[in-house]
């Protein structure tokens, strides 16, 4: 097993994709700098390409404005910012039952930040999102939101191919499959002689899918969006793809589908009591004291009733996980940090599992993916959208998917690539975004919380990308369901080489 597609024009752009940072190789993740020498180095490096740039004038590049400690000035971050202009609502779920409880109230916002690279200070955004608010595969209450995150020298490209195919493609096969199911409760309705009712074969009468159908469909609509992706001539995907994140609501359940390590993290209240305003306001409320909300994690801690903990939707697909690792090896790969690839450290074959969204990696050097006789891809993920060389030894587009009826309990919903929680954990974003008053709001803070703590560990910062959801359910939680999904994730002892970093209490964070 191996790299098999590493032909001579494969070579050819092997010399061009990857990514060589501070002398070091590797496709995604920052690359931490451990000495002052490593940082005169970058520092050098900052300069030399500002200078290209401003000798460069048959390109109209007019250099960034950095301030005295070589960040950009507060006007030129502002330039970079995308995104919503103000938070939209609307309204999901089953419209068809005429229940209330049964409708979801949404409202919803999205930004996203280029980075600031030194080397190459005027590198697009390689970050995309993709937003349908309603009625997404003809479904009157179905919602549809994802972030994707490219990497490589491509991987603007292979974001805007999976931004524009993946809502298609399963737009497309929702709407086949409920087509399909209405047929044939059609038929078993003339069968039985039965009256067919007004507008039978509207899409607002079709049947809803069920968990399992509807995670097939988003299975199938993620690798088919890959293969084509490898048959796309105008996109490159050798040594470059995209992460996808995405949540899809349907029949009153949200579906989160992962590929890569962007993020879907939920902000649940303990004893929930729906929104009836913000999630800042909610917590002066009184906690109901209906159903059983005693919630209690893997470890036997308890939860406050009232308290908003941060529970996450998705796994990042890493070497760190041992159950990637192992399917990676028996695909063929090599796993190495950086290194003891370059021989700085001797080879263990035993990772350590991190528990990522709990934990941060202050040092960076995270183990990665390479061909048994090559020292390429170094993909920091295990999983992604493209990245045709990199599939031979296992990294490819099966997405691991997970359901959630929406409950009264879950309040915020947070879709971001790593730019936002690289150096933020999991309860930080929720906090941030609980003491905001509409989702522009969170996403705005979170863009601040992000970019600062980029300026606090590096000279560059990544692409940041975020959508804030504030959900408002009738729908009793279920503290079963709510356990069976935050307690999903291991619970591995801590590496000496990942630090949980403390941070001060959220009281003034909207501020």
């Amino acid at each position: 097993m191996g790299c098999t597609q590493s032909t001579q024009q494969h070579e050819e752009d092997l010399s061009v994709t990857e990514r060589v940072m501070g002398g070091r190789r590797g496709i995604d993740k920052s690359e931490r700098i451990h000495s002052k020498s490593e940082k005169e180095k970058i520092a050098a490096k900052r300069s030399k390409a500002l200078a290209q740039a401003a000798g460069a004038g048959n390109n109209d590049k007019t250099p960034p404005k950095l301030n005295d400690a070589g960040h950009l000035v507060a006007e030129e971050v502002v330039k970079r910012v995308m995104g919503s202009v103000q938070s939209k609502e609307t309204i999901l779920g089953d419209v068809k039952s005429g229940n209330g409880e049964d409708l979801i109230r949404v409202r919803y916002a999205a930004l996203t930040q280029r980075g600031y690279y030194p080397d190459d200070p005027h590198k697009e955004n390689q970050d995309d999102y993709y937003i349908c608010g309603s009625k997404f595969g003809a479904g009157e209450g179905d919602a549809f939101f994802a972030v994707f995150d490219g990497h490589g020298d491509k991987g603007h490209d292979c974001a805007r191919f999976a931004k524009k195919r993946l809502p298609s493609i399963l737009a497309a096969k929702i709407k086949k499959q409920r087509a399909a199911l209405n047929a044939k409760k059609i038929k078993t309705m003339t069968e039985n002689k039965q009256e067919k009712p007004k507008n039978a074969f509207h899409p607002s009468s079709w049947p809803y899918l069920d968990e399992k159908q509807y995670k097939d469909v988003c299975r199938q609509a993620h690798i088919q969006c890959n293969n084509e992706l490898h048959d796309e001539k105008k996109v490159k995907d050798f040594l470059s793809g995209t992460t996808a994140i995405s949540v899809g609501f349907h029949a009153g359940r949200m579906t989160v589908s992962n590929v890569g390590d962007s993020r879907a993290v939920l902000g649940y209240r303990v004893g929930g009591v729906g929104l009836e305003g913000t999630p800042a306001e909610e917590e002066k409320k009184e906690i109901s004291s209906e159903g059983d909300s005693e919630l209690v994690d893997a470890t036997g801690v308890k939860y406050e009733p009232g308290s908003i903990i941060a529970i996450p939707l998705s796994d990042d697909q890493t070497p760190y996980r041992r159950d990637e690792r192992t399917r990676l090896e028996k695909a063929g790969a090599r796993i190495r940090t950086i290194d003891q690839l370059e021989g700085r450290k001797p080879i263990d074959e035993n990772v350590d599992d991190f528990n990522l969204g709990v934990d941060i990696d202050e040092e960076g050097d995270m183990p990665r993916v390479y061909c048994q006789d090559h020292d390429y891809p170094g993909t920091a993920f295990s999983r992604s959208l493209g990245d045709s060389i990199a599939e031979d030894i296992g990294v490819n587009g099966e997405p691991e998917i997970l359901t959630k009826r929406v409950t009264k309990g879950d309040e915020i919903l947070v879709i971001a690539s790593d730019g936002v929680f690289e150096f933020l954990t999991n309860q930080r974003m929720i906090d941030i975004c609980a003491a905001c008053d509409d989702p522009l709001h969170a996403c705005t803070k979170l863009l601040e919380a992000s970019y600062e703590q980029w300026l606090n560990y590096e000279l560059r910062t990544d692409d940041i990308t975020c959508i804030v959801l504030f959900l408002q359910s009738g729908k009793a939680d279920d503290v079963a369901e709510v356990s069976r999904i935050m307690n999903k994730v291991q619970n591995e002892p801590k590496s000496p080489k990942m630090k949980t970093i403390s941070f001060p209490s959220t009281g003034d964070l909207s501020k």
